[in-house]
């Protein structure tokens, strides 16, 4: 015990004494979890435990001899810290990535202030398709690490305000790409083994077959937090990388009205005026896919009385429900018997006042339709980029203009943009190359925004924004272009040799376009101008001129 023994005389450091059992104790826990970590995982834990043992030992026998006190504590240190650093290399390479320690992240959550709080926040349980609630598995076990990852991965999804997730398979990872408001953002690649145990547990809880990797699969679960339930599909598809799987948050039960989808004032006033007036006739809903053409098919339907009016709809696959209204769906089973059309005419001949076609892809159908336009009121859904696109398409469904045109009273088209995080959004003053590249009146558009993504505190730092989690945008608004017919108008069409023809006639009955809508909402200050370019330019390099 020299080495803990003052030069000037026979008594103990109480100074080193006390720092010897300071830095000796600790590593006693250290010692325990180690023999408890290895004997759960699998590994060689007598040889770990022993190694632990020994290290200690001979650091502690080098700390007591050597003269030099301080070489003692450094010799211990290092003893002990080596073979702990062997050991969670060793067992690092045996976990999937949460379960690791002393990574970045696991020390950035030791760190972290708040971290019981933001559990708790988060906390949810995961509901099987067939409504049964999934208890946290066992420990060390393959459907844990699955449950765990799931967990893992949903509580940044539900931070994040994520509609859509795709994870596509590669050599070692999987790519997975988040969709947030309608824009896709590429996230950091997840470990092949690690989404091994997630997309096995995720197909459990979609009542999907496990074993099948290579044909398509479609299932859902839920997430319950409280009271709320998160209704989300799954769809899976094989690949000779491995399982592709594609996650949809279920926006049922959020059905809008027609002021809560971004009409323009003096649009959302002329189409409830003609509703007023029109109680017949086809009103053609178009959009490209994704541009919220459901959402608008399911407002319009729903601002009309269905306690007055007898109401039904025909669909393949519904989004929401409509209170007191008829919701057919053409389903699988319905092939075998009857076709599409059919199955609408069935719908027509028990005489409802108001019907609703959520596809039209047929000529049989679109026929159909402009038969009963004459003693029905019909909401169509037809896929189109621009209302003179959607026009050619109905014309040639139906084959025969004047039946296509005779009961048409309007026909709209349109597209969402993100809107502007109102809690970081940047005003700023645009230059004179961006008001003339969109025709924009200097007087109005002296102030215009952009997103800000990050915001500033009193102490004037920087920190991400709370509520858009740093994209800049918080939900999305529709653009329409849209136009009512006349008796004018509908001789126009039936006369005209081409769009352009039809075009220049609906310009001059004010219809405006869709960009000319998206600079409103930009001058408003609701979106950007970048939005507006991202979201029109895939369409604008399509269009083309048609016949009509």
């Amino acid at each position: 015990m020299q080495n803990l023994v003052l030069m000037q005389g026979d008594y103990v450091s109480i100074i080193k004494l006390v720092l010897f059992w300071a830095l000796f104790f600790p590593t006693l826990p250290l010692l325990s979890w180690i023999n408890r970590d290895a004997k759960a995982l699998g590994c060689n834990d007598a040889l770990f435990t022993g190694l632990t043992v020994g290290a200690m030992a001979v650091g502690v026998l080098m700390w007591l001899l050597l003269p030099l006190y301080i070489v003692g504590v450094l010799i211990y240190l290092i003893a002990v810290g080596t073979i702990a650093l062997v050991y969670v290399k060793h067992r690092n390479g045996r976990v999937l990535d949460y379960d690791k320690v002393l990574t970045p992240d696991h020390i950035k959550r030791l760190l972290s202030s708040q971290p019981k709080d933001a559990e708790a926040s988060d906390a949810f349980v995961f509901v099987t398709k067939n409504k049964n609630e999934v208890p946290t598995p066992e420990p060390r076990t393959p459907d844990f690490f699955g449950f765990r990852t799931a967990y893992d991965l949903f509580v940044e999804i539900r931070q994040r305000r994520v509609d859509g997730v795709t994870y596509i398979p590669g050599a070692e990872t999987y790519k997975v790409t988040y969709e947030i408001d309608g824009a896709a953002e590429q996230q950091p690649e997840l470990p092949k083994d690690q989404m091994e145990y997630f997309v096995r547990f995720i197909k459990q809880l979609g009542d999907l077959d496990a074993k099948e990797k290579r044909k398509p699969q479609k299932g859902s679960f839920s997430l319950k937090k409280g009271k709320e339930m998160i209704g989300w599909e799954i769809r899976t598809a094989g690949s000779t990388a491995g399982e592709q799987i594609a996650l949809r948050r279920v926006m049922k039960d959020q059905v809008k009205r027609m002021a809560d989808i971004g009409l323009g004032k003096d649009q959302l006033d002329s189409i409830m005026a003609m509703r007023e007036t029109t109680k017949t006739g086809i009103f053609i809903i178009a959009g490209p896919k994704g541009s919220g053409t459901s959402t608008t098919f399911y407002a319009m339907l729903r601002d009309h009385d269905a306690y007055m009016n007898n109401i039904v709809t025909l669909e393949k696959e519904t989004i929401g429900t409509l209170p007191s209204v008829t919701q057919e769906i053409y389903s699988l089973s319905d092939t075998a018997s009857l076709t599409y059309a059919k199955k609408l005419e069935h719908m027509i001949r028990m005489g409802p006042d108001i019907v609703g076609v959520a596809e039209c892809s047929d000529p049989e159908t679109a026929k159909l339709l402009c038969e009963a336009g004459d003693g029905h009121l019909i909401y169509v859904i037809i896929p189109g980029d621009s209302v003179l696109q959607a026009l050619g398409r109905w014309l040639k469904l139906v084959g025969d203009r004047k039946l296509a045109t005779d009961h048409l009273i309007g026909i709209s088209c349109q597209r969402l943009l993100r809107q502007l995080c109102e809690g970081c959004k940047q005003a700023y003053a645009p230059n004179q190359e961006i008001l003339k590249k969109f025709n924009l009146p200097a007087e109005k558009a002296k102030v215009l925004h952009r997103p800000g993504k990050v915001i500033y505190d009193k102490r004037d730092r920087e920190s991400t924004c709370p509520e858009c989690m740093g994209t800049g945008f918080i939900g999305r608004t529709g653009i329409f272009e849209m136009v009512l017919l006349n008796d004018a108008l509908r001789a126009v069409i039936v006369k005209s040799k081409t769009l352009q023809e039809i075009g220049a006639q609906f310009r001059r009955a004010k219809m405006l376009y869709l960009q000319e809508q998206a600079l409103r909402k930009v001058m408003a200050g609701a979106t950007a101008i970048n939005e507006m370019v991202r979201v029109l330019t895939p369409a604008t390099k399509k269009a083309r001129p048609k016949k009509a």
